[in-house]
């Protein structure tokens, strides 16, 4: 009895083999794994436009900020939109007539500020 139902086994496992081989090997494949699309899209670099003034759209150096408007006119004209800033547009006196404290360093000034 062991041996008839090894032999039953053994058949059944070559005609298994014997029918997959005749669908063909993509037939195969694509029962077992389908193919998934892949979309690849083509990035695009973003617009950039030069600005309308290149001197306004560069900002000072951090090196050169020594000149600090805390309120007031001074800094309504030099500050575009915050309240306090520290600005190289002036030179010490220059500054001081106009309403700004003097720092030696930008890094006082950044802090007082």
């Amino acid at each position: 009895m062991k041996l008839a139902g090894t032999v039953r086994a053994l058949v059944a496992g070559l005609v298994v083999l014997v029918g997959s081989a005749s669908l063909g090997c993509d037939t195969v494949a694509t029962l077992v794994a389908p193919a998934v699309p892949v979309a690849i899209e083509k990035a695009t670099a973003p617009d950039v436009s030069a600005p309308e003034d290149p001197a306004a759209a560069v900002p000072d150096p951090p090196e050169n900020r020594n000149c600090c408007f805390r309120s007031g006119e001074g800094a309504a004209k030099v500050c575009e939109s915050e309240e306090r800033c520290c600005t190289g547009k002036y030179d010490r006196s220059a500054c001081e007539d106009a309403g700004g404290l003097w720092f030696n360093s930008a890094d006082g000034c950044a802090g007082a500020c």
